[in-house]
């Protein structure tokens, strides 16, 4: 049965590995209580908000209040939280925000403040680049016709695309590193090698979601929410 204790263990695990390998610059530290883990720091209701889709000042507002679970060495945000309600996961939100603007990574090793060597970019009026934030939720409470339990978000808030069950964050960290940054992906191949034994819950698929192009991958739908605590 996932616990907030295992979840959060996980969680931390993984970007320990993530910061030894200098894949980030910063990672805070992880808060839980008896429903939720998620990062230690200020929480941005902006984060929970389906209403609109994140932009650019978005991002630089994050950036600057610290407001993410980890930093990645190129700039990009990664924000992370789980709830759980009975020994059951109910909800997550997993979140991939690249870079607006193509960094010189040499300025985050000479420790500049991240915030400021982004800031430096806009400001030289650089042009920023089109990629969207990718976000994994789960929210058994909100599914319908059109917002599926489980799903993929991106480009806009619209856009949901169904996923078979909720994202163990391995899965999700396998998903982010082999499609942005494959190189990096090959490298670190045995960290992520053990990413599709890892699952947290049951899969939570609809008739209508199946008939739609949606995501899908092995699930073990176990009560016990497969191998999250190994």
């Amino acid at each position: 049965m996932p616990t907030v204790r295992n979840i959060c263990d996980q969680i931390q695990n993984a970007f320990t590995y993530l910061d030894d390998a200098k894949l980030t610059i910063f990672t805070n530290g992880i808060s839980r209580n008896n429903a939720r883990v998620t990062w230690h720091g200020p929480q941005d209701e902006d984060f929970l908000d389906n209403s609109q889709h994140p932009n650019i000042e978005q991002y630089i507002t994050w950036l600057k209040s610290n407001n993410y679970l980890s930093l990645l060495f190129d700039g990009s945000l990664i924000q992370v939280t789980y709830d759980l309600r009975n020994g059951e996961v109910v909800g997550h939100r997993l979140n991939y925000f690249p870079c607006p603007y193509e960094i010189d990574l040499i300025l985050f090793k000479r420790n500049k403040p991240p915030a400021d060597v982004v800031d430096d970019c806009r400001n030289a009026g650089n042009m920023p680049i089109l990629r969207s934030p990718v976000r994994f939720d789960f929210d058994l409470d909100t599914a319908r016709p059109g917002h599926p339990a489980s799903h993929m978000t991106m480009n806009s808030v619209d856009c949901r695309i169904a996923c078979v069950a909720p994202l163990h964050v391995l899965r999700f960290l396998d998903f982010v590193f082999g499609h942005f940054y494959p190189e990096f992906h090959t490298a670190h191949g045995q960290f992520f090698a053990t990413a599709n034994s890892r699952h947290i819950g049951q899969a939570c698929l609809v008739d209508q979601d199946r008939r739609s192009i949606h995501l899908s991958w092995d699930v073990h739908a176990t009560a016990t929410g497969g191998t999250l605590g190994r």
